[in-house]
């Protein structure tokens, strides 16, 4: 269906949200200025701060939880956080080649090749609401980035009191709608670097593992919900957009599964789309019917042209009949007359197969092809109960109607659009959490990448730099030009887009 009707809600939200934000600044400085006591008691105990666009909530409500947490285990955490340690470690140069990969593609795209970069699989998108994701989606958006910002402190915060570091607390920061977690810790600078490189790295380690957790569910969710749905044998109608032509008597119900589009099965949402685009591109299919079915329920009035290609041979008083062209082989003489007006249903029930040509059909059949413009198709919709749906228009208008699922609910009470909503949940969860890992491990200032570097750096080179400032001022020119080149990405990816 098409996204467009969600822009409106879409922008109705962030006008809120932007109400909102100034509403809460307005009486933050109104009762701030009045020394107002009771609302400075109310901040105060619930950690909460008001600023412009952004509001912030404090809290150490949770650290009894993470240390009871930090003490399950001490030696597979230990362990985990180890190997968190070296994986994060080792796709550090692997962020930093596809970010520079993602640059070149982009400009590349924009000076040679338009479609490069689309077909460039490695690189590093951002995803914006409205841009390139779908208004529609921008609440899997909020909880996909909510959910993987957490689990991300979360990582630094146990491995945190696994290292006997003081957890001081969690924020969680609305910046005008966007959320973010961060952990507070304390005396960190006073570990060995082996043990801070297990805290820095815990954020982009538990990333990593969460991107590749939700991407087996989303992948694996059709065997894990099969008592409940079907999946791979057809698509379940889920919306219809409101007085569409394709909805109504005759037509497609929300709840029904489509099994075949003319010709071409159906499987699932993608062969759906492949069997639109076919009946799109192909040409107007007649059908192999009985002359003594022509016979006998032709109620043809004498022939019209319409246009070049389209006649007209049936009464105003026949809203469900057609114009059916013969398409009869030069060799044989014309044994039925060149155009009939028949019922369309009853035409293509009793149809064995389509055709292009006489040559098609079994001897004892003839084509006939109805009579429409190019652009007009008579598409049949199977479904696995009711009869043949027949829509008289345009593949697109289907297409941009109807809001198909691949999960089949088993029982009326179960909605398709559940798994649907978990599959696309896991989708986002996964790229932004594996985004989050990508862009995070790289050596920038105010990113986990500077104090991952300077760590890996004072344990890699104590032995051949013994000087630590020599080696700190290593890490600072790498992290500078770190955050050159994600500085030069952001423009690149603003410029190229634009």
């Amino acid at each position: 269906m098409d996204s467009s009707e969600s822009y409106p809600s879409f922008y109705t939200f962030l006008i809120g949200a932007f109400f909102i934000h100034f509403c809460l600044l307005f009486f933050d400085f109104f009762f701030k200025s009045c020394s107002h006591y009771p609302y400075i008691y109310f901040l105060t105990n619930t950690g909460i701060q008001i600023n412009s666009l952004r509001i912030t909530w404090f809290t150490s409500f949770f650290n009894r939880q993470i240390q009871k947490w930090g003490t399950v285990r001490p030696r597979v955490q230990t362990a985990w956080f180890s190997a968190g340690m070296w994986v994060s470690v080792l796709i550090m140069p692997i962020s930093v080649f596809l970010v520079i990969h993602t640059i070149f593609s982009m400009m590349r795209s924009s000076l040679q090749d338009e479609k490069f970069f689309q077909q460039t699989l490695l690189v590093v998108e951002p995803l914006v609401p409205g841009w390139n994701l779908p208004a529609s989606d921008f609440g899997y958006y909020l909880l996909a980035l909510f959910i993987s910002s957490l689990l991300h402190e979360l990582g630094h915060a146990m491995a945190a009191v696994r290292e006997d570091v003081h957890l001081v607390g969690f924020s969680l920061t609305i910046f005008f709608v966007i959320p973010v977690v961060l952990t507070h810790l304390d005396q960190i600078d006073t570990l060995s670097s082996v043990r801070q490189l297990r805290i820095y790295c815990a954020g982009v380690w538990h990333n990593i593992f969460l991107a590749l957790v939700t991407a087996v569910v989303a992948t694996a969710l059709p065997w894990f919900l099969f008592p409940f749905y079907d999946f791979g044998t057809g698509v379940q109608i889920e919306n219809i957009i409101k007085d569409s032509s394709i909805s109504g008597r005759g037509g497609l119900m929300v709840g029904d599964k489509i099994t075949q589009l003319n010709d071409c099965p159906v499987h699932g949402s993608t062969s759906w789309q492949e069997c639109l685009v076919l009946a799109l591109h192909d040409s107007n299919r007649g059908f192999c019917i009985p002359d003594s079915f022509i016979r006998e329920h032709d109620e043809s009035v004498p022939a019209k042209h319409l246009s070049e290609s389209v006649i007209e041979c049936c009464s105003n008083n026949s809203p469900h009949h057609l114009c059916f062209e013969y398409v009869g082989s030069e060799s044989e003489p014309l044994p039925l007359p060149q155009h009939s007006c028949l019922f369309a249903r009853k035409v293509v029930e009793l149809s064995s197969s389509t055709c292009l040509s006489a040559s098609d059909c079994l001897p004892s059949l003839h084509c006939f092809r109805p009579s429409l413009e190019n652009s007009t198709k008579l598409i049949r919709i199977y479904r696995a109960k009711g009869p043949v749906v027949l829509y008289l228009g345009g593949p697109s208008e289907i297409y941009n109607s109807v809001k198909t699922s691949d999960f089949i609910s088993l029982y009326s009470f179960l909605p398709s659009s559940l798994p649907d909503a978990l599959t696309k949940l896991c989708q986002f969860i996964t790229i932004f959490s594996s985004g989050i890992a990508i862009l995070n491990i790289i050596p920038c200032f105010y990113f986990d990448g500077q104090h991952i570097i300077r760590a890996t750096l004072d344990i890699f080179l104590s032995s051949k730099v013994p000087v630590s400032s020599v080696r700190q001022a290593i890490s600072l020119c790498v992290t500078i030009l770190g955050t050159l080149l994600l500085i030069f990405y952001t423009i690149t990816m603003l410029f190229t887009s634009v």
